[in-house]
């Protein structure tokens, strides 16, 4: 069992490597240099979307 979880979730992992929310923030952080106003605008955007989704039951 243990060895199906773990290559269960490196597969999830590795398939989550590189999407557009992970490239963005790489690319406004070498930009900007400015790293903690990118992550928080990163989290309140994926709280809102979460909230907005749980909302609405999608």
């Amino acid at each position: 069992m243990n060895q199906a979880f773990l290559i269960s979730t490196g597969a999830v992992a590795l398939a989550e490597i590189g999407d557009k929310t992970q490239l963005l923030s790489l690319v406004l952080a070498a930009r900007y240099r400015k790293p903690v106003p990118i992550i928080l605008g990163v989290l309140a955007a994926t709280l809102v979307n979460h909230a907005g989704a749980g909302a609405l039951g999608a």
